[in-house]
């Protein structure tokens, strides 16, 4: 098989293979929030994630507590992190939470519910759209054929 075409179908297949990743983020986050609580919680502190690859700099996510329907206290930190921070500490924001289990929560904000799949969505449909514009260049470009000796 001739490499570019190759290269043509690995970018079509991971470019579909990612939206399809995409699309099952959506549909966790779509299905997670249908069946969620909602509260307001406030960012108690800022908590050191390690250092970003690039600058050697720390990155921050936040460290929230809110109060359940219950009455219960509840703290959690997002697994997203970032540099400058996101969040200040004191700031009020909204939670989504599994009231099977409190500490599975999430921050109502874009990023922190659809980042990901915008992500894993925006980069598949990258690839998939390099990979047809591939295949739809090669298919016009003349075959070449070795003679026979």
């Amino acid at each position: 098989m001739n490499p570019t075409r190759l290269i043509t179908r690995i970018f079509t297949l991971v470019g579909a293979l990612m939206l399809l990743g995409a699309w099952l983020l959506y549909q966790n986050t779509t299905k997670f929030i249908a069946s969620a609580g909602k509260a307001q919680g406030e960012v108690i502190a800022l908590q050191s994630a390690g250092s970003s690859s690039r600058s050697n700099s720390p990155t921050w996510r936040p460290l929230v507590r809110f109060t359940l329907p219950s009455g219960a206290i509840v703290e959690f930190s997002p697994s997203s992190s970032s540099n400058p921070p996101a969040y200040d500490k004191g700031e009020v924001v909204g939670v989504f939470f599994n009231p099977a289990n409190p500490q599975d929560a999430r921050l109502d904000g874009f990023f922190d519910l659809w980042g990901g799949a915008a992500i894993v969505g925006g980069l598949g449909a990258i690839f998939l759209a390099v990979g047809v514009a591939m295949h739809f260049l090669l298919a016009g470009a003349p075959v070449k054929r070795r003679r026979p000796r």
